[in-house]
């Protein structure tokens, strides 16, 4: 399975209850083999870092399909590198 980091813009207003429905909709709409696993914020720059595993990209634009709330501005394929490698 592989990673995906997702860029989405953060919008300028939104309430409780935009951001948790826009959240249980993703984890509804995702396609069986990806899943979202975390999200990081990132407030001076406006955007969201979401961490995702798919067998492809476009697992996960089906899932964010019609996402309004949080644009996605890119997707990356990314690898891990795990510090525990570096450990003696």
């Amino acid at each position: 399975m592989s990673k995906f980091l997702v860029i989405h813009r953060l919008p300028d207003v939104a309430t409780q209850d935009e951001v948790i429905a826009a959240g249980k909709a993703i984890v509804v709409a995702s396609p069986n083999g990806s899943k979202w696993l975390r999200s990081w914020v990132l407030p001076e720059d406006n955007r969201l870092l979401s961490e995702w595993e798919a067998p492809e990209e476009a697992a996960i634009q089906v899932a964010l399909r019609g996402m309004e709330l949080f644009p996605v501005e890119a997707i990356y394929l990314v690898e891990a590198i795990d510090p525990a490698w570096f450990r003696e």
